[in-house]
């Protein structure tokens, strides 16, 4: 899912009757979260690729273990490989 996607589905929920808008909402609330988590780790992961981890941080206003962790979430949600040496995890969990 993405963001633009996302703001039209939600934007459609402010014309329905309040018992439907909060259903809507309701449901919409799990694949909101796990999209904007998703697109936070993957700006996260972008500036990283471009800046020091010491200079996300401060530009962040996030702590060191913030950006790891984001970083890693985001490695994991597109495949991206764990360091130089280390096959990816499926590779290890087949072995």
């Amino acid at each position: 899912m993405d963001l633009t996607d996302l703001a039209t589905r939600l934007t459609a929920t402010t014309h329905l009757p309040p018992l439907e808008r909060y259903a809507a909402l309701r449901d919409l609330g799990p694949e909101l979260k796990a999209t904007v988590a998703a697109e936070q780790d993957a700006a996260i992961a972008a500036a990283r690729a471009e800046l020091s981890e010491a200079e996300v941080v401060a530009q962040a206003g996030v702590g060191v273990s913030e950006v790891r962790r984001r970083i890693t979430a985001h490695g994991k949600r597109v495949g991206a490989g764990r360091g130089p040496g280390r096959p990816l995890r499926s590779v290890v969990d087949e072995g």
